[in-house]
């Protein structure tokens, strides 16, 4: 099989197509690199990852203070996240939209939309790694953070006029976000809301099908019609809408799949949908051993890759209690695995 570029390698696992090899791409917190100084490069040197940095920037005065660092973090959007540990992202506390008559006086940042992108198509065209929007489109999570999760929950019980206008308002400033990452040469536009506890849902199926199934069809449509990829991450148990994403053409999730049945995954999913990691980062990365590490690499291609062993990304998110043995030995392990001959 001919040597492939980092891009071409991604391309084609999402299009089912076979790769020269498996592609990979991680993530570090910075709690990781705190407790392990120098592990991160080190795995970054003997695994180069197959995605590559966009370009993008926020613009200057759009943030304040640090999301890691022990304190206070507002966003763009002005959500102020409290943090009480150093390494992770904090909570809000204090959403904006207390009352949903406070949505009369509040604005979402659209003088912010295309800010930043100057060397967005120079640093793509540069270089070879796969590339995607910077920022996710996240209208569930935006919701949570300007109303607070508790109360946006609760309102789905009498969904009052506000909790709509709310929405859209977001959804309308999503649509905005999106033609302007299209307008690029990136690869992949991100969608991105947790959608998941640990076993079920956060909201019944049918509820997400009303509510939310529309607005990613359209950011998933508008990216498709601008040639691009779609990726969407979804911590928790996801199992009960993958037929919806698949239908309204997701190319990639980013799920925890030990979060769900395997073999159901292997057997509803696998070929129709690629899975872009992810490998167990509450048990098996942080707490097991090299061999169990390798063994779960093997799983995973085993129950999600498509019969031609294409459609899975070995893709890690890197907790502070993660072991560097560990995430070597997952990228070691799908590095040596072989994949069938494409016909």
């Amino acid at each position: 099989m001919s040597y492939m570029t980092r891009r071409e390698r991604i391309a084609a696992t999402l299009q089912n197509r076979t790769p020269d090899r498996i592609p990979r791409t991680y993530a570090a917190v910075p709690g990781f690199c705190h407790n392990h100084p120098g592990a991160l490069e080190h795995i970054e040197k003997r695994f180069p990852q197959d995605t590559g940095d966009c370009g993008y920037r926020l613009p200057d005065g759009a943030v304040r203070g640090d999301p890691y660092a022990v304190g206070t973090y507002v966003d763009e959007w002005g959500c102020a996240f409290e943090n009480v540990h150093p390494g992770v992202i904090g909570q809000v506390k204090h959403p904006i939209i207390q009352s949903y008559s406070d949505l009369a006086c509040y604005k979402p940042p659209f003088h912010l939309i295309g800010q930043g992108m100057e060397n967005v198509d120079r640093t793509c065209d540069a270089a070879d790694g796969f590339t995607s929007s910077a920022v996710p489109l996240q209208p569930f999570e935006r919701m949570q953070f300007l109303r607070g999760t508790q109360s946006l929950l609760l309102d789905l019980i009498e969904q009052p006029a506000g909790w709509f206008k709310l929405r859209d308002m977001v959804h309308e400033f999503n649509l905005a976000c999106l033609d302007s990452w299209c307008r690029t040469a990136i690869d992949c536009v991100v969608l991105a809301d947790d959608w998941g506890s640990q076993r079920s849902l956060l909201i019944s199926p049918d509820l997400w099908r009303e509510l939310f199934k529309p607005l990613y069809a359209d950011y998933i449509a508008g990216a498709r019609g601008a040639g691009k990829f779609t990726y969407m991450h979804s911590d928790g148990y996801i199992t009960d809408i993958l037929d919806d994403l698949i239908e309204i053409g997701l190319d990639a999730v980013n799920a925890q799949v030990t979060c769900m049945d395997m073999a159901e995954l292997a057997r509803r999913f696998a070929g129709r949908i690629t899975f872009w990691g992810q490998m167990d980062r509450q048990h098996m990365l942080c707490f097991q051993e090299p061999a169990d590490a390798r063994q779960a690499a093997r799983d995973f291609q085993k129950h999600l890759a498509a019969p031609n062993g294409s459609r899975t990304v070995a893709q890690m998110y890197i907790e502070p209690t993660a072991k560097p043995e560990n995430i070597e030995a997952v990228l070691d392990e799908f590095e040596r695995l072989e994949l069938p001959a494409s016909p």
